[in-house]
């Protein structure tokens, strides 16, 4: 029933389709304004040695998902079917924390077996700050990694792939062995 590895999620406008375009081979429709996803897209990013995973784009998920408010029942089912979470965060809105946790308390509403799933946290839009500015800080002690990346420059991008490679198979390696 596993759908992806990775789910990127789940902030809205937070330059997921972008990401997932420049890290596969996937064509997507984006724009520069909320919710342009409106069915999950997957992308098989390759690595050299043969190495590949499966991304999931789903579209942003907003406050109240968990109870059915716009189409977040319906794609947070999704979430369930991937081994990990990135939790992409656009460095351009004012306050972080909130949207972290704001997105925390929905996957826990939501399921707790969900809101147990290993996570990462990548911030996006890296090119939208002045060089040499400092990411602003983020309490989240549930976060096993953290990337800074820019989809429209492309820098982070081959390490962050390699990580979650990395991830990846320690996740898979902590799963229970099928009969």
């Amino acid at each position: 029933k596993l759908i992806a590895d990775v789910c990127l999620g789940v902030q809205s406008n937070a330059g997921k389709s972008t990401l997932l375009s420049v890290i596969s081979a996937a064509r997507l429709t984006s724009a520069d304004y909320p919710f342009t996803t409106l069915e999950p897209n997957l992308g098989v990013v390759g690595l050299t040695g043969s190495r590949s995973f499966v991304v999931a784009d789903i579209p942003g998920i907003i406050e109240g998902a968990h109870a059915g408010k716009g189409l977040g029942l319906r794609f947070l089912r999704h979430v369930e079917r991937t081994r990990l979470l990135a939790f992409l965060l656009p460095l351009d809105p004012p306050d972080l924390q909130e949207i972290y946790d704001r997105l925390r308390r929905e996957i826990h509403a939501y399921s707790a077996p969900l809101a147990e799933k290993p996570h990462v946290v990548v911030f996006t839009k890296r090119d939208l700050l002045p060089e040499g500015t400092a990411i602003p800080l983020l309490d989240a002690p549930e976060a096993a990694m953290r990337f800074e990346i820019s989809s429209a420059a492309g820098s982070g991008l081959d390490e962050l792939k390699e990580q979650l490679w990395e991830f990846i198979g320690a996740v898979r390696a902590s799963e229970p062995q099928a009969d």
